[in-house]
């Protein structure tokens, strides 16, 4: 809505919304820089032109496949490269040259550009396939561990997945259609199926859990499946160590095609099953898988259908408004600000939830204008720094642009609840950047896991025919520590909590049923709360996120199914709100399902707990 006309619409309300109009108008001026384009959410739905269409030989494959074997299968699946020897070399050395020079997030990487240059250089001397190429520059990006910066041989990366076809699939937020479900990792490295479509070909559904192929568990095929070198495609992976680990394991249930069976743990019988993949072949239905679960009373946004970044709505039966963002990109901007608008002004909200757990990225500036509503002051938040010099990776310089990134609050817009914001390895780019845009907020608490940690700014550009490029060229610094510069590092969250399989065979969205908790404990303070488990499964000492009511005597138990008590720590010196403690088991625990429980001034909480067994 254009100022005026939304200046109109408020005059009835008063001043306090024309003080908020006035922070809109005066946001708006802020300098914004070239809009980035938002990754894309359905990149396995796309097929170059012509790929396939091209005649292709049996795909069979070894049933020990190595190294060598995925090697010569892609030399067999792409054929010669399109370009002579000189051309691949001069495309490699231009986009080593650039990273080389220009790549603004070395801090915190430990990695050998000139080894990788020289090995790469006497291979492709040599003679290699366009697959092989499209390999080679994917070792590349991928030993500088950052989000954006990728190199892209279309026509490889966007052919079909058939059976056999030797391509690994990275992430997997968005359309998951040629799986049939959506994965999330659990503490021990299985993936918990979160969503499955209906009529699922193996009968998948949400709380079963996939261990891997033929026998070997995920956590082992993908680091085989690195060390082989397939050509990847797919969407990112995470600049932060977990967001990265997230992303290839996340992927398992997308790499069927490499396999023969796949071992599912079902959820309803603890039964472990061994089934062929060939059923999956085909699937088409689309099926979009963001991490997050439906929250009664809230819709979901339609980003992979109809292009729609944002919903939001009031959760069923509370007081608490909630806000998806899917994409900085489109009508977000204004979209988001009429959610926070409002849920500020029409509805008597306890607190906000804003879930940015699955985030594209895109604009970080459509932000602002509904963020501004939320902060009672003018903030000042990040800038950018490019390289100095070409010849030395680590000397960074300010590009004095941090007027550009402050948030524009007013004393009439400052809100005065709790803000819960959910995040994951899902949020991306912008979307890693709006989220710590909202660590400024003096009541925003965190729940879910890191971002991807991709706090840059790219730039892109293109080669020969089909052949794209990105890398960082600029990184994000705190005003705050100006030398600290953010990709690569955790994003912090107050509450580490994921997708559980007891809540998701239930329906029940964890995090999101974590942060209710939260927002509503603090207008119960006769209720405890047990906001969360770090790891569930857990092993050994498992973290655990509570609030308490009063500074009384508290304790935190922990019992096995015999009722037995295994563990116990002493809280109530802790005093009221929230906190984070570690409870360790006296012995080793047996496997199974324990029960956690909190107790202060008679009042009880618990919480199922399961235990992998071992310390």
């Amino acid at each position: 809505m254009a100022a005026p006309v939304l200046l109109r619409a408020l005059r009835a309300r008063g001043p306090a919304s024309l003080v908020l109009v006035l922070v809109l108008v005066a946001a708006s001026s802020r300098a914004q820089p070239p809009s980035e384009t938002p990754f894309d959410a359905d990149p396995l739905g796309r097929v170059a032109a012509g790929a396939a269409r091209v005649a292709r030989p049996p795909l069979e494959l070894p049933a020990n496949t190595t190294a060598e074997d995925w090697k010569a299968r892609i030399d067999q699946m792409w054929g010669l490269s399109p370009w002579t020897a000189q051309q691949m070399l001069d495309v490699y050395d231009s986009y080593w040259t650039r990273l080389n020079e220009q790549f603004a997030c070395f801090q915190g990487l430990d990695v050998d550009l000139d080894s990788l240059r020289a090995a790469a250089r006497a291979e492709i001397s040599a003679g290699v396939s366009r697959g092989r190429f499209a390999a080679i520059m994917d070792q590349l990006t991928l030993a500088l561990r950052e989000s954006h910066t990728r190199f892209t041989d279309q026509v490889v990366k966007f052919s079909r997945l058939d059976p056999g076809v030797p391509l690994f699939v990275v992430g997997g937020w968005g359309d998951n259609r040629f799986f049939g479900a959506g994965l999330t990792p659990l503490p021990d490295s299985s993936l918990l199926v979160y969503k499955a479509i209906p009529d699922h070909p193996l009968g998948l559904q949400p709380g079963d859990i996939v261990l891997g192929y033929d026998g070997i568990p995920w956590k082992t095929l993908y680091r085989d499946l690195l060390a082989a070198q397939l050509p990847f495609t797919g969407w990112w992976w995470g600049s932060s160590p977990s967001s990265f680990t997230h992303a290839m394991l996340m992927s398992a249930g997308l790499n069927w095609h490499l396999f023969d069976t796949i071992d599912i743990v079902k959820y309803a019988s603890r039964d472990t099953l061994h089934l062929p993949v060939a059923p999956l072949t085909g699937l088409a239905l689309t099926l979009d898988c963001t991490e997050q679960l439906p929250v009664p009373g809230v819709p979901m946004p339609d980003y992979l259908g109809a292009g729609d970044p944002v919903s939001w709505g009031i959760v069923q039966d509370q007081q608490i408004g909630y806000v998806y963002v899917r994409a900085w990109a489109g009508d977000a901007g204004n979209e988001f600000y009429q959610a926070i608008f409002t849920l500020l002004n029409q509805y008597d909200t306890k607190g906000l939830i804003i879930d940015f757990r699955t985030n594209y990225g895109g604009n970080m500036f459509l932000s602002y204008e509904g963020l501004d509503l939320l902060f009672g002051e003018d903030v000042s938040t990040i800038g950018f720094a490019d390289r100095c010099a070409p010849g030395d990776h680590l000397q960074m310089c300010p590009k004095g642009n941090e007027a550009n990134y402050v948030i524009h609050g007013s004393a009439a817009a400052d809100y005065a609840h709790p803000i819960a914001v959910l995040v994951g390895p899902g949020a991306v780019s912008s979307g890693d950047q709006v989220a710590n845009l909202l660590r400024y907020h003096p009541r925003a608490r965190f729940f879910g896991e890191s971002t991807s940690a991709a706090f840059n700014a790219p730039v892109f550009g293109n080669s020969l025919p089909s052949l794209t490029w990105a890398y960082a060229a600029s990184d994000a610094y705190r005003v705050s520590a100006p030398g600290d510069y953010m990709t690569h590092e955790e994003f912090p969250v107050d509450v580490p909590v994921w997708l559980e399989p007891d809540d998701v065979a239930h329906g029940i969205d964890t995090v999101a049923e974590a942060a209710i908790r939260w927002i509503l404990a603090p207008s119960a303070p006769a209720r405890l709360a047990l906001l969360g488990v770090g790891a569930n499964p857990a092993r050994g000492a498992v973290e655990v996120s509570l609030s308490l009511a009063s500074g009384q005597p508290a304790t935190l138990e922990l019992f096995d199914v015999l009722g037995r008590r295994v563990a116990s720590l002493d809280v109530g010196s802790l005093g009221a709100g929230v906190h984070s403690v570690k409870l360790a088991p006296r012995t080793t625990l047996h496997a199974g399902v324990y029960m956690l429980r909190l107790g202060q001034d008679g009042a009880l909480q618990s919480r199922r707990v399961t235990f992998l067994g071992g310390r």
